[in-house]
Order: C-alpha cells, then sequence, then structure tokens
C-alpha cells in the first residue's frame, strides 16, 4: 500500500542495509556487486518526470469495467467495513470503502490509519466485516513490482583492493542519494496508530528503482528476478527488544530520567538495559568477546576499579581484541573507549546508528528496532536527530555526536594523492549534549521551563582569616537555551543555607564540581536540594580551572571575537591582539578586581567554561553571552539590600515556585500570578517571585506601573497581549539564532549532513526578524498608557533610547533587504538592490558583461549590414549569433559555426566565447555570494545582539506587570494596593491587615462555606511583635501563618493584596518552618530536620524578617519539645525582636506569655459541643480571636478521619485522665499557688461577671465567650487541682 508520508528535502525513502552491516562485519565484499548509477548533489535534486495524464473518454456515460460488473460490486458497497488480505504479511487489515470509480472500476479503501489504495475487488481477497472497534495491527509497506537493487558495500575491508575503494565511495553515495520518487514503496514497519511525523525505518537493503513502474500491486517478491548479486530474505528486518508490556513500562518510566547510579550501570555495562528477547540473541556472543568489560575491567591508562585514580570514562581496548575488529569496528571503538559515560550517534551517510551498549539504549529508550545479524544494531534517519536526542537527554543521558566529515570521493583523493592507507571515511566529534547543555528540539520554544547547568567550587576561609569562619562558595549558572550566564561567590554558614535556597529556586539538572574537591556537607545539600541532575566530576586544576587559568581563557574568547578587536586601539592583527587590552563583560571585570572575593566564583565558571567546551559550546555562547550577577551573591552589602530573601524552606513551605506533592504548578503561588502570554514573561515571573524587592522605592515604582493597567489601562494592555499572543520564545530563538553564527562542531563546514539545515536556519531568521518587529508593534500600543500615567518605571520602560532600544531603523533596513515572505516560500533569498554590498558587486558585475554583449551584437550587425542578426540559445549553447542564410558570403573568417536551422546559420566568435567565460564566472561568484547571504545577514543581525535581548527584556518585563494587575482580579473578596512604609525612630517594624484573605484559597474550591478572612496587627510601636497562636486541629492555624506570609511576598512583589487595607514595613526575610518531613537517604529524622530548619531561623534572623514557626517541638517527647518551643520563642521576642506568628499547642507557653506586652495571644476559634458517648464535636469558625484556646481537641480530628466510636469514647475518657493525673501529680509549690489564690479567685470572678454580660450580645461575641469561658474553666482546675 502506498504511504501517504511523504518525506521533505533529501531524506532517504529507502534504507540500503547492507552498507550498514557490511560496515560492520569483517571480510571482503563481493566484486560482483554492481555500482550504482552515479547520483547529482544534494544541491542539484533529481529533475522529476512529468506524470502522464490520461484525459477521460468524451463519451458521456461511461461503461463499468468488466472486472467490477463481474463481482457485482460497485457503488452499493460504498461506506462498507471491509476486511483486505494482505499476501506479503499474510495478515488481514481493516478499512472502509469510500468511493467508486467508475472509470477504472476501483474501489477506494481507507484503512483505519487514514491511509488510501484504489483496489479492484475483483482480483482481491477480502470480506465484509460489521460495524466494531478496529484492532491496531503493524503492517509492512508493500515494495512495487519491480526493484533494482543498489548493493553498496562498506569501507572496512583490512586490506586494501580497488573494491574497497569503489565500495567506500559507493557507500558514500548511498548517504547522498536523494528521496526516491514517490511511485517507490518500501517496506517499513509502521504503526497504524502512530502519528505521522514518527521516525520511519526501512526494512529493505535494496534501493528501490526510479524507472518502477506498474500499480503498486500487492503480491509476493519473485526474488529471483531481482537485479543483484546478493539474493534477499523478507524477514523481519528490525525486531522489537521488548514485548508490550515492557515497552509500556518504558514508556511510564520515560518522563522521570535516570538517577546516577542507575545512569552509570546503564552506561558501564552492556548487559545492563537488555531485555530477555535481546539477552538470548545477543548474550552469548557479548558474554564471549567482551570479556575485558567485566572483571578484567580497566580504564585507558590500565587503572583497575579499585584504583583512586581509576577513570570509569575509559576504557582499555586489549590488543587481541582490537585484531579482530574490521576498520569500521575499530573506528567506532576508538571513540567509544574514550567516551563510555556516553551514548554514541554514530554517522553513516543519512543514519545515525546506534552499536552494542548503545544499541540497547536505543532500543529499549527510543524504541528503535534491532537490525538484523549477530551484533546489536539500531539506528535514526538524520531528519529524526533532533527528536531523539532530546528524548535521550531529557532521560539523563550524555550523548555524543561523531559526524561524518569526509565523502567517499574525498577519501578517494586523499588515498590517491597523500598515499594514504585509510580505508574509513574521516569522522569527528562534533558535539557533546545533555540535558543542560542541550539547545535543538521543538518543546525547547515551546516550554518555558529552564534546564539550568550549576558549577561550583568550595572553600574554607576559617584558619586563614582570623574572626572569618564559615564556608566561602564559587557559582555559575548557566542557561545554555538563552546563551545567560549568573556568576557569584558568597560566604555560607555550616548547614549551607544560601546554597540552599539557590538550589531550591534553580533546581538545576546539571552540576559540575571538582571530583572530590567538595565537602561531604555541601555534597549532601546539592543531593537533597536537587531533583536527580546528572553530576559531573571534573579533575581540579586540569579541567575544573582555578581562576588565573580561567581569566587566561577568558581573555582568549574576547581578544578573538571581531567586535572586541574593532573596538580597540590599533589592534586590528591575531597577532597583537593578545597584548591588548581586553574590553570584559562588567560582571567579569568586578569579579578580577575582587582578587580573593571573586576567585571562587571565576572557578565555578572555568569549570563550566572547560565543560561547555567538551560539549563544543564555548566559543558559541562566549561570543554572545550574557552575564549577570548571581542574586544574593554577595556584590551588595546590608543597608542597600534589593531584595528580599526567600531561603529553600520558605520556597517549599509556602509553594511559591512547586507544589509539596509532585513538584508541579498546580496551586502554587506562581500558577495564580501566571497570566503572562510569552515564555520569557514567565520565567521573568519566576525570578521576581523568588526574589521580591526590599528597596521601597523600587517597590513603589513597580506598584504604579502595575496600578496604569488597571481601569483605562486595561485596554492597551489587552492589546499589547494580543499582539505578544503568538510569539514564540523570542529569547531563545534569538539566542539559538546568534550561536549559528559560528561555524563550529556540528555547524562546521566540513560536516557533511544532507537535511537542508540552511532552510531551517533561514526559517528561525525570518521569525526572528518578524518577532522583534510585533515587539516593537505591540510597545507601540502602549503609547496612549504613557501619556496618562507618571510612572517613572513605564516611562522608562517605553521610552526609545533608554529602557526601550530604537531598532526601528534595523527593522526597516532588513525589510528593505529581501522579501521575508517569498524568502520563507522558497527557503532562498534573494536580496533587493542595496540588500547586500557583495551581492550587488556580483549583479552589477554580470550585468556589466551582458551590456558588453549587447553592445558587441550592435556591432556585428552594423559589420554586417542587417538588424536582423540577433542572439538565440540553443540548449545550454548562449549567445549564438544567428545570421540570415543571405549573409553567410559576408560572414568574417573569425565566425565559428555551431549550428543551423532553416533560412539561418548560428556562430560564436572568439570575442562571444570571452564574454561566455566572464559570464559563467561572473554568474558562479553570484551564485557564491548568494548562498553566503544568509549567513552575512545574521552576522548582521546578530552584531546588535545585547539591543535585540534588551527588547526581550522589556516586553517580558511589561508582560509581568500586566500579568500582575490581571491577577488581583482572580482573589477572592476586596483587594487593596499595600502601603510600604519605612522604618524610622519613631516607627518600629509592623505589619497591619484588615480582612486579609488568601491569594490562592477560593470559595468554589473549599466545597461548603467561605474563607474567613482575618485582620492581623503585628509590630509598631508600644504593640507585641508576635502573635502567639493556638487553636484546634485543622482550625486554620497553617493557613494563617502562610497567608501572611504570602501576603508580605505579593506586597513586595508590587502586586495588589486580598485584603480590605494592607501596611506594612519592608521585611527583609522570610523564615517559614511547618509541616513534617525527613530526610531518611541522609540520615535525618524529621526531628532534625525541624531543628536544622530552626537553627537557621535563629542565627540569620534580624529585627526586619518574618517569622513563622508551626508547632515547633511536637517531633519528640512533650517534655523536650515544649521546652524547646519556649526556648526558641523566648529567643525570638527577647533576642531577635523581629515579627512572627508562632503557632503551638503547648498551652503551658500560653500561661507564660499572657501578661507580656512583647506577644499578642491569639487562636483560632471554634465552637463546641457534644456528640455520642460523650465525644467533643468541634465546629471550625477559622476566625483570629484573642486569647488562647483550652484546648486542641485532637479527639475530634480523629472522629473526623473515620476511627470507631468505641475507640473515640476510650480516647476521650483517657484525654481527660490525662489531663486530670498530670494536674494531681505537679507540684504544688512550683507554681506557687498559695501566693496567688486570692488574686486569681478575683479575677475569676471579674471575668465570670464579664461573660454574664457580654452574653446576649452578637454570636461573634459568643464565641470569644465560649474561649473566655474554656479559660476560666482552665484556670480554676488549676487552683483546685493543683494544675
Amino acid at each position: 500500500m502506498a504511504s501517504s508520508r511523504r518525506l521533505s528535502g533529501r531524506s532517504p525513502l529507502v534504507r540500503q542495509q547492507s552498507q550498514i552491516t557490511s560496515f560492520f562485519s569483517p571480510g571482503k565484499i563481493s566484486k560482483e556487486s554492481p555500482s550504482p548509477s552515479p547520483d547529482p548533489s544534494p544541491s542539484q535534486p533529481k529533475e522529476k518526470k512529468p506524470r502522464l495524464v490520461i484525459p477521460p473518454s468524451p463519451a458521456s456515460g461511461a461503461k463499468v469495467p468488466l472486472t467490477a460488473a463481474k463481482n457485482g460490486h460497485t457503488k452499493e458497497v460504498v461506506g462498507k467495513r471491509i476486511k483486505v488480505f494482505w499476501p506479503l504479511d499474510k495478515a488481514w487489515y481493516e478499512g472502509r470503502v469510500s468511493s467508486f470509480d467508475e472509470m477504472s472500476g476501483k474501489h477506494l479503501i481507507c484503512y483505519v490509519d487514514g491511509e488510501e489504495e484504489a483496489l479492484d475487488l475483483g482480483k482481491e481477497k477480502f470480506e465484509w466485516i460489521g460495524e466494531e472497534t478496529p484492532r491496531s495491527l503493524r503492517r509492512l509497506r508493500r515494495m512495487s513490482d519491480t526493484v533494482k537493487m543498489a548493493c553498496s558495500s562498506a569501507d572496512v575491508d583490512n586490506e586494501i583492493s580497488e573494491e574497497d575503494t569503489a565500495d567506500d565511495k559507493e557507500w558514500g553515495k548511498v548517504g547522498g542519494e536523494d528521496a526516491e520518487e514517490d511511485n517507490s514503496d518500501e517496506v517499513e514497519l509502521e504503526d497504524e496508530d502512530e502519528d505521522e511525523d514518527e521516525e520511519e525505518f526501512v526494512a529493505s537493503s535494496c534501493s528501490l528503482s526510479k524507472n518502477s513502474t506498474g500499480s503498486k500491486r500487492r503480491k509476493k517478491m519473485n526474488i529471483a528476478k531481482l537485479d543483484c548479486a546478493k539474493k534477499i530474505k523478507f524477514e523481519k528486518n528490525r525486531e522489537r527488544t521488548a514485548s508490550k508490556a515492557s515497552l509500556s513500562m518504558a514508556e511510564s518510566n520515560a518522563a522521570a530520567p535516570l538517577n546516577n547510579d542507575r545512569r552509570v550501570q546503564v552506561l558501564d555495562s552492556i548487559g545492563s538495559t537488555v531485555t530477555v528477547e535481546a539477552a538470548e540473541r545477543f548474550g552469548k556472543r557479548e558474554a564471549e568477546k567482551f570479556r575485558f568489560l567485566q572483571e578484567g575491567r580497566r580504564d585507558v591508562r590500565g587503572r583497575r576499579p579499585g584504583d583512586k585514580s581509576y577513570d570509569p570514562r575509559t576504557l582499555y581496548l586489549p590488543p587481541e581484541f582490537l585484531r579482530t575488529l574490521s576498520g569500521g569496528q575499530r573506528q567506532w571503538w576508538e571513540f567509544k573507549s574514550k567516551h563510555m559515560d556516553k551514548v554514541l550517534f554514530f554517522k553513516m551517510g543519512k543514519f545515525y546508528e546506534l552499536f552494542e551498549m548503545d544499541a540497547h539504549i536505543g532500543a529499549r529508550e527510543l524504541d528503535l528496532q534491532y537490525m538484523k545479524g549477530e551484533q546489536p544494531h539500531c539506528g535514526f534517519p538524520e531528519k529524526n536527530y533532533s527528536m531523539n536526542l532530546e528524548r535521550l537527554t531529557r532521560k539523563g543521558y550524555r550523548v555524543l555526536v561523531v559526524e561524518q566529515t569526509e565523502t567517499p570521493e574525498q577519501l578517494e583523493i586523499r588515498r590517491k594523492e597523500m598515499g594514504s592507507k585509510d580505508k574509513v571515511v574521516k569522522r569527528e566529534i562534533c558535539a557533546m549534549v545533555t540535558q543542560g547543555t542541550l539547545m535543538e528540539g521543538e518543546s525547547l520554544l515551546r516550554n518555558p521551563d529552564t534546564s539550568y547547568l550549576l558549577s561550583i567550587a568550595e572553600h574554607f576561609r576559617s584558619l586563614e582569616v582570623p574572626g572569618k569562619g564559615g564556608v566561602v562558595l564559587g557559582l555559575c549558572v548557566v542557561d545554555v537555551s538563552t546563551s545567560k550566564f549568573m556568576v557569584g561567590q558568597f560566604e555560607d554558614d555550616l548547614e549551607r543555607h544560601w546554597l540552599c535556597s539557590i538550589l531550591s529556586e534553580l533546581r538545576p539538572v546539571e552540576v559540575i564540581k571538582p571530583s572530590k574537591a567538595l565537602s561531604p556537607e555541601t555534597e549532601r545539600v546539592i543531593k537533597n536540594n536537587t531533583r536527580n541532575p546528572l553530576v559531573n566530576n571534573l579533575l581540579p586544576f586540569d579541567e575544573f580551572w582555578d581562576a588565573e587559568s580561567t581569566i587566561n581563557e577568558i581573555r582568549k574568547y574576547y581578544s578573538l571575537s571581531e567586535h572586541y578587536l574593532a573596538a580597540q586601539n590599533g589592534c586590528t592583527s591575531a597577532d597583537n591582539a593578545g597584548n591588548c587590552p581586553v574590553d570584559l563583560p562588567d560582571v567579569l571585570t568586578e569579579l578580577v578586581n575582587a582578587g580573593i572575593d571573586g576567585s571562587y566564583a571565576l572557578s565555578a565558571l572555568g569549570g563550566c567554561l572547560f565543560y561547555l567546551r567538551q560539549a563544543f559550546l564555548d566559543e558559541k555562547l562566549m561570543k554572545c553571552a550574557k552575564f549577570e550577577r548571581l542574586p544574593c551573591s554577595g556584590f551588595f552589602n546590608n543597608l542597600q539590600k534589593p531584595y528580599m530573601i526567600l531561603d529553600a524552606a520558605a520556597l517549599e513551605n509556602l509553594e511559591i515556585l512547586e507544589n509539596n506533592r509532585r513538584g508541579g504548578l498546580s496551586g502554587t503561588l506562581f500558577a495564580q500570578l501566571d497570566h503572562c502570554v510569552t515564555a520569557f514573561g514567565k520565567r521573568l515571573l519566576k525570578g521576581w517571585l523568588a526574589r521580591p524587592l526590599y528597596d521601597i522605592r523600587s517597590i513603589v515604582e513597580r506598584q504604579d506601573a502595575v496600578a496604569c493597567f488597571k481601569g483605562a489601562g486595561l485596554t492597551s494592555a489587552l492589546e499589547f497581549r494580543k499582539e505578544l499572543s503568538k510569539l514564540q520564545d523570542m529569547e531563545r530563538l534569538l539566542s539559538r539564532l546568534f550561536v549559528s553564527c559560528e561555524a563550529h562542531g556540528r555547524n562546521a563546514n566540513r560536516v557533511i549532513l544532507y537535511e537542508d539545515a540552511a532552510k531551517k536556519r533561514l526559517q528561525e531568521f525570518i521569525a526572528s526578524l518578524h518577532g522583534c518587529e510585533a515587539m516593537i508593534q505591540a510597545c507601540s500600543s502602549l503609547d496612549t498608557v504613557l501619556t496618562s500615567t507618571e510612572s517613572t518605571l513605564l516611562h522608562y520602560l517605553l521610552t526609545p533610547g533608554k529602557g526601550l532600544p530604537d531598532m526601528c531603523s534595523v527593522i526597516e533596513h532588513f525589510k528593505d533587504a529581501f522579501d521575508w515572505s517569498e524568502a520563507d516560500r522558497t527557503g532562498r533569498i534573494i536580496p533587493h538592490e542595496g540588500g547586500d554590498v557583495d551581492y550587488d558587486a556580483a549583479c552589477k558585475k554580470l550585468k556589466d558583461i551582458e551590456s558588453n554583449l549587447m553592445r558587441y551584437l550592435k556591432e556585428q550587425r552594423k559589420a554586417l549590414g542587417n538588424s536582423e542578426v540577433n542572439y538565440v540559445a540553443v540548449g545550454k549553447d548562449l549567445y549564438l549569433l544567428e545570421v540570415p542564410e543571405s549573409l553567410r558570403g559576408a560572414v568574417p573568417a573569425e565566425y565559428e559555426l555551431q549550428s543551423s536551422k532553416k533560412g539561418y546559420f548560428r556562430y560564436w566568435t572568439p570575442k562571444i566565447k570571452d564574454f561566455l567565460s566572464e559570464l559563467s564566472q561572473a554568474e558562479a561568484e553570484k551564485e557564491s555570494k548568494l548562498k553566503g547571504i544568509l549567513q552575512r545577514l545574521i552576522g548582521q543581525f546578530s552584531e546588535h545582539h545585547s539591543k535585540w535581548r534588551q527588547l526581550v527584556s522589556v516586553i517580558a518585563e511589561l508582560d509581568v506587570l500586566i500579568s500582575l494587575a490581571i491577577a488581583s482580579d482572580y482573589y477572592e473578596g476586596p483587594t487593596c494596593r499595600p502601603v510600604i512604609k519605612e522604618v524610622c525612630h519613631e516607627n518600629e517594624p509592623y505589619l497591619s491587615a484588615r480582612g486579609l484573605g488568601h491569594p490562592m484559597l477560593r470559595s468554589d474550591a473549599l466545597g461548603k462555606g467561605s474563607f474567613v478572612p482575618n485582620d492581623v496587627r503585628i509590630g509598631g510601636v508600644g504593640q507585641p511583635r508576635f502573635i502567639l497562636l493556638t487553636g484546634p486541629n485543622m482550625g486554620g492555624k497553617s493557613t494563617l501563618l502562610r497567608q501572611v506570609c504570602l501576603a508580605v511576598v505579593l506586597s513586595q512583589l508590587g502586586a495588589d493584596v486580598p485584603a480590605e487595607c494592607f501596611e506594612l514595613s519592608p521585611v527583609d526575610r522570610i523564615f517559614v518552618r511547618m509541616g513534617a518531613r525527613d530526610n531518611i537517604m541522609a540520615g535525618q529524622s524529621t526531628f532534625l530536620m525541624e531543628l536544622s530548619e530552626t537553627a537557621g531561623v535563629l542565627s540569620s534572623a534580624t529585627q526586619n524578617s518574618l517569622v513563622a514557626l508551626d508547632e515547633l517541638g511536637r517531633g519528640t517527647a512533650t517534655s523536650d519539645g515544649q521546652a524547646i518551643a519556649a526556648s526558641v520563642f523566648e529567643y525570638l521576642v527577647h533576642r531577635v525582636q523581629c515579627r512572627g506568628l508562632f503557632s503551638t499547642h503547648y498551652h503551658r507557653l500560653i500561661l507564660e506569655y499572657e501578661k507580656n506586652t512583647k506577644v499578642s495571644i491569639g487562636h483560632m476559634a471554634c465552637q463546641v459541643g457534644k456528640g455520642v458517648g460523650g465525644v467533643e464535636e468541634v465546629t471550625f469558625l477559622y476566625r483570629l480571636a484573642p486569647g488562647s484556646c483550652p484546648k486542641s481537641y485532637g479527639v475530634n480530628v480523629a472522629r473526623l478521619a473515620g476511627l470507631p466510636s468505641s475507640v473515640l469514647q476510650k480516647a476521650a475518657r483517657k484525654s481527660n485522665d490525662f489531663e486530670i493525673s498530670n494536674g494531681k501529680h505537679q507540684p504544688v509549690a512550683e507554681v506557687k499557688i498559695s501566693d496567688t489564690e486570692t488574686d486569681e479567685g478575683r479575677t475569676l470572678i471579674k471575668k465570670l461577671l464579664s461573660i454574664s454580660e457580654t452574653w446576649n450580645l452578637g454570636e461573634d461575641s459568643r464565641v470569644v465567650t465560649l474561649s473566655l469561658l474554656g479559660d476560666v474553666q482552665q484556670r480554676a482546675r488549676w487552683l483546685v487541682l493543683g494544675k
């Protein structure tokens, strides 16, 4: 059945397997293999023959053909379901009869996979079937009736022979062949329910004839008639490596990357990835042939795994093993033995091949099929490179791309001219790709998430600098997709809280570190605060450079850059460029000038650059790199903090960026605020949320800007969003375009590629131009906002020449240079006049030659005295002088007769030949300039890379500001603009909220009832700075703590807050300790984790911090937990004196602070009633009320959880007994009852009178009264029982 799929470009439709299998098979190739006909170059595709169109008969009524009449099936079967038998597959396939052609007598069958075929049912084996769900089958694509075998051989013989050379040449030509004509089918395994874009694997080892004719009938092939010296068995060429169950299991695990231990195990051993079926097929060979991979394993320097210097990335190949290899096998093993930790994509012609242990990974992870033969081997076409590369790297593998850099023709020339004895074409490593270095793949332009690459250096300075303890960490964080480098150095504490915060925000997918140089504590922090990243250990100094080596390498990058060389005075040559001063980015200059305070950041950058060099990305990225300071990296002092600090615990407990369930976005503050229409806007919003502002002026400026996009400004904001709604990820698209300027790595000119990479680059270039134009137009749509606002931030962002770069003239230049639409349609740039100087010069030269030819024609007309003399073209012969037959006698002797026709003779003259020679050279030069026009235009575009990036930054900031303005409409209840006041001598740090709601919780998500807002007051002159909070379990204590912290984050983010009124002085850092978490793998219990986070609070909190501690001390015995909670609370209240909320179930703590003016006692109100069996039933009111809650009502939670009533009743009795027994056993003298009995009695009476007076007031007062009654009851018990 002819496929409905069509391969674009020059991808092969037919896979010649013989060239692959023979490449890795020792021995000579048969001399009888015919050489295929020469193939045109990839730039000159084959000419397709015009289709033969047979017009219909002019008769008005077409007769039904005899075959259709005989079988009796005509129009009446249209719409019926049918099952057709395919002899080649020996299987039935279902479809539906969609139409009937009376001219041909054939029915059009539409199969369940969407493919169609015209069949003469009288000649087919078929059955009619009822309406039922069709099965999804696999089938072999048919081959044409006539097949011409192009049996090629490989370049792997151990002896040089003429056959070897010819075979190498033909093997290379296979890679360069164009796609076969559409009328050539191929044998291919295909899932009926697979997507059309999925890769195709051709199981045939023969090339189909271009001249194949026939009706594409499905009949069995006559192998004896095939024009090939080799007989072919049509077997199942590629085999599945797993059953459907194992494949589905692999698919379910595909999303989760391998952990580092499992990744090493997979790459280290051949058998670790083999399924049962593959083990049976390959196990015996691998056990016998690769014994050196097991017990006798050594690295390339002969060191065994027990050696401390052993390098598992390399492998020693025994000489006796090498002697058994063919030339191709030897070449593959030479690459593999130096990169055992990577999967090799080994280029052969138009295909990337995976062999040995890599083939097992390809079969398992990429669902590739094994080729036939005893050696594990699978592959995929070049057009599927990006897709498979991305799939494999996303699963945590390193991929080494080995490209072919020589054609067989070039190999032949090298052997003849240089006397080389090589029998294998040259191949080079052109890329090393991991999840952190991935730059290709369509998902990068669709998914805004960032895959960070992090490099870390560490140094202990406690012994060197007296009085300055701690650990100095240098970090370099790279986003390869945007060419962004964040570099910084800071001093961390022993628990590495700063490092934890950065790791929790960035979640790097890859970590680079010096081997065995980091402390165990830092190693533990990296492991616990990342999501299973790929870890790369580099050798200190040699690979992980120190600061001095890094500076030298950086200067080399920028001294070789033309942009920087042009800026130097008198430095125009590469020889003296190294002696000239080099302009480094500001961030790097600061680090260099900082000396020891920047040396470890530079060292981290050095490790990163070495790693990027191995990936062939260093020169690409450094050319247009954007360097930034690492946030909170010590570049600012305590008096000028630009950001509020949210550590790892705060980010996780408040669910700012990720939720605590699966690390997703659902229920996070980011998800609530994210209404951005651009991917780069989403990334900026994440950065803002992780680092809210601290400077009051900056906060107010952002608030003013957000306010401009509400009310009257909303219309302009929506127009702005409409302009950008279809915009691609311009930040990544531009970065990809900038790095494509460098002919480096896989982009190098010597790399043999058959896919049209230039066309793809042209499409990206045009998309970038359209995107930049759209961004400029979007900014102009906000001009009306500027006229009605005084926002300094918006005026800065939207004023050309200030925040907004003036790029209109540049866009107009490229508009005048060429037709964007025409170039996108044709895949070729034809520059307008003035668009390219070099091309204009070539065109002018061509026109001058043509003018000279016309001038010469006039001279010949005048010499012959006849105006009928003219130029004609006959085939490839141009500018022939056509002279009438009557003038033959007057033709000069220098005229050379070329051809004639009736009444005319055609001549060339020596001068015309000279002109034609010049014309040919001029046309070649023009074509050459035309081929280089794209690269020159991209180079001109990239010269403004800093301004294009600035334009993207402006758009991203505007997008986020509008998103914050829109987000306030999604809050429930009233919203307000927070009032930020500076702390002065008359004003202490404070926070005041009236009617405070929750930014993420809404009534429609809560089921019954609605969210209850609360009033909160913390700090201020003469006011308590801490709220000591009690209340029943599930009463809303943790929710209140979170909503206060989230409101502070929103306020300093510049957004509105869900409250009637909200005022605060800036918070420099939020500390949150809530929830029960452990880390068993790190040997940390829940209680240890809790106290570790608390220790960070006590050591780092300042007077301007906000602390939220939830039920501290619950992970141990009551006495110990209560003692720790009391001590921590006392330290925060009296020593740190910060603002905070402290929830607890230790009611003894309430008694200690009820008269302390620095502490406000509060509880989450509830109503208590008696249920079945005397069990208390609690109704939660979720309202913050003054005073304490008498009990925690844990038995009520047990009731809600569904514990049996007998258990609940017994628990209630034991609870009462426990309270009584504790009261009886408490020494009376310890609480000094005798000294206070009279005063307490009076106090109880006064409270009872107050309760009786307020009982008839409103319902809210009754709630407070119930709490007071509980308090009176507790105090009475205390007096009577001595509690």
